[in-house]
């Protein structure tokens, strides 16, 4: 087996290269080439490209890009895993972050990558690794580097293919009550639909349509949104154009749009990424709710096998869904005595405000 470290490709060849790969891994959307790609055109990025092979068939991929950064006193060199190292860009929020494995790879592959990258000789002291699973931060350690954890998200989601053919039937009762009032106030207004746009021209108009709704509801929390720079709208505009495994969801009470579910598809699951709704003072109007129920169960209908919130701690994720594990936001550091100096007082620091280093904030349904 080979594994090798470059700064020189082909951006096509690449392209040909990750989505054989795809087709033989099981990476999901986010290490998908129509979310790699996107991201390499839009961002600019020109990372590193670590490849394994063995006898000449490619069994892993992953892109590295290197950065500076000054934290605290400390000037480090950084090499980030499928992001930038720059917070406007990052923003997009990359989860199920891993490197890109062959389901036929040896178990170790991802163990045996941080050893070669220690090797590399590119001088780098951090690799950044966020939304990674607990698998890829023990490979890390298992290779000899050092943990620093920045936060760790839980994941909730529903089991598809396992229970009764009506999921609601494994709400809680009181989770199926607040569903039928939600459902009996909207219908009020008329019947409900939930309906896929039907090609990439509508998604994009559901897509701005969503923006509007969900920025006027964080704005009214003070919060910025998930697409209040140019950078974010600019992504997501390019990776919805590229069609395949995006969805947009309008749910609709008779003439009256009620919101938008922003999902992505891939390889058995639906990913809830973003959303957008039309809010009201009345505690029966929960458009949320109505819209993830019955994109649930079409889901489960289409033969799905998972339906994933993706990361965050809102309380109607663990009212729909079950604990599916955790995300970890941290990096892999080389020992060096200033980075370990850097933890120490770190978790001095944490210690004496009594409290987690990292939290979560999620949206409502």
């Amino acid at each position: 087996m080979e594994i090798t470290l470059s700064g020189s490709y082909d951006l096509s060849a690449l392209a040909t290269d990750w989505t054989d790969l795809e087709s033989r891994a099981d990476g999901g959307f986010f290490l998908s080439w129509q979310w790699i790609g996107t991201w390499l055109r839009t961002t600019g990025a020109k990372p590193l490209l670590v490849k394994a092979s063995d006898a000449g068939v490619v069994i892993a991929l992953g892109l590295l890009v290197p950065v500076r950064i000054r934290r605290h006193l400390l000037s480090i060199s950084q090499l980030c895993l499928h992001e930038t190292g720059r917070t406007a860009c990052d923003a997009v929020m990359i989860e199920h972050n891993n490197f890109l494995i062959a389901r036929s790879a040896p178990p170790a592959l991802a163990t045996d990558i941080f050893k070669a990258l220690q090797s590399a000789g590119t001088g780098w002291e951090e690799i950044v690794l966020g939304g990674v699973p607990l698998s890829l931060v023990s490979a890390a350690r298992v290779a000899g580097l050092h943990i620093e954890t920045d936060r760790i998200s839980p994941q909730f989601g529903v089991e598809l293919s396992a229970g009764p053919q009506d999921w609601e039937q494994t709400l809680s009762a009181n989770q199926r009550a607040q569903l039928r009032q939600s459902r009996a106030f909207a219908g009020k207004i008329g019947p409900l639909r939930l309906e896929a746009a039907a090609d990439a021209r509508q998604a994009l108009d559901f897509f701005e349509k969503m923006v509007v709704l969900h920025t006027a509801y964080w704005q009214g929390q003070n919060r910025p949104g998930a697409f209040a720079t140019e950078f974010s709208r600019g992504f997501h505009r390019e990776l919805i154009g590229t069609g395949g495994g995006t969805e947009l969801l309008a749910l609709s009470a008779g003439d009256q749009v009620l919101g938008y579910l922003y999902n992505f598809r891939h390889s058995g699951r639906i990913c809830n990424y973003q959303s957008g709704f039309s809010y009201s003072g009345d505690n029966r109007h929960r458009p949320g709710l109505i819209a993830h129920a019955m994109a649930i169960q079409q889901a489960k209908d289409g033969g799905f096998q998972v339906y994933d919130f993706l990361a965050g701690d809102a309380p109607y994720k663990a009212r729909l869904g079950k604990p599916m594990g955790s995300l970890f936001w941290c990096r892999a550091q080389k020992n060096r005595p200033l980075l370990r100096l850097e933890s120490a007082a770190r978790q001095l620091y944490a210690r004496l405000r009594g409290k987690p280093s990292g939290q979560l904030t999620s949206m409502p349904a």
